[in-house]
């Protein structure tokens, strides 16, 4: 898998990727058109369909490869789907009519379920330690931050803001086409300090309680924060004291291994607009060269 990966690596671009879903579009219209015509050829459709496939596989790998957000791609079958599905009635054509319904209630179905409901992301890096691993696939709750309004660049309707402590997906500043995993800590108008290991909000103290030694070194800690316990690794590792002030409307989040961690500590805030989505559950861990298990599946806390 990471060998086929890494060949179409090198075509995974912008351009190349709308061509292709130039192609795509293209194929079905063709499709359309060559069934009225040619109802009666049915090993020309197949092969219609099995260019279709290899387009639509390449088009998943680069979307898999570069980590973009699907939704507005969604969007924009299910739309194309609908002319397709409303241009067979004017067609006549019962075949044409069943096919493109399967398409539009299939695309419709994925759409509303992964943009306004649950969509599976695969954890990328170690700053979640041990709370998500390396390869740990999780639900990000796509509803709870309020729904995003596709082609307006994640702009929101019914917006909410994240509580203290959940852990959110998002966009950071300095990567902002890069989802990032982390927790939020504190919110705007609050003081954040950082001292000797340990976290300040407006002056006190998370609580955070020694449980044990980790097996490479490291110190495991129970965390507490607004309700919520959990988990947090340290390293055996030198970390800078500072003290930070929340702007309004922004949020600090760190990540549980708090010394091996890409936060707010180095690039800064977050917005809500930021905010994909909540962390909701493990269903799955794959690191590369393991089988799938669901050993770690669970609720994330």
């Amino acid at each position: 898998m990471e060998r086929l990966l890494g060949l179409i690596s090198p075509f995974a671009s912008l351009p190349i990727f709308l061509a292709l879903n130039a192609i795509i579009c293209l194929i079905s219209i063709y499709w359309v058109f060559a069934n009225v015509r040619y109802e009666k050829n049915p090993k020309y459709h197949k092969t219609i369909q099995a260019i279709g496939l290899v387009v639509s596989l390449f088009v998943i790998a680069i979307l898999w490869i570069k980590q973009w957000n699907i939704g507005d791609l969604l969007a924009f079958y299910v739309l194309f789907a609908s002319i397709i599905f409303t241009a067979s009635f004017f067609l006549n054509n019962k075949y044409v009519r069943k096919e493109s319904r399967g398409w539009f209630l299939s695309i419709v179905f994925v759409f509303l379920i992964r943009g306004y409901f649950y969509e599976p992301w695969q954890i990328p890096s170690g700053s979640m330690k041990p709370n998500m691993e390396i390869g740990d696939f999780v639900l990000v709750n796509r509803y709870k931050y309020g729904l995003e309004v596709p082609f307006t660049g994640r702009s929101k309707i019914f917006s909410v803001p994240p509580e203290i402590g959940e852990v959110v997906v998002f966009y950071p500043p300095h990567k902002p086409n890069v989802p990032f995993v982390k927790r939020v800590i504190a919110k705007g108008g609050d003081e954040v300090s950082y001292v000797n290991k340990r976290f300040f909000i407006n002056g006190e103290e998370i609580l955070k309680k020694f449980v044990s030694d980790g097996e490479q070194g490291e110190k495991i800690f129970y965390e507490e924060l607004n309700g919520k316990r959990y988990v947090v690794r340290n390293l055996d590792r030198p970390t800078r004291n500072k003290t930070w002030m929340v702007p309004e409307g922004m949020f600090f989040v760190v990540g549980d291994n708090r010394d091996n961690s890409s936060d707010s500590r180095s690039w800064g805030f977050i917005s809500e607009d930021d905010i994909w989505g909540r962390a909701d559950f493990i269903w799955l861990s794959w690191e590369n060269g393991e089988f799938p298990s669901i050993s770690r599946a669970g609720e994330i806390k």
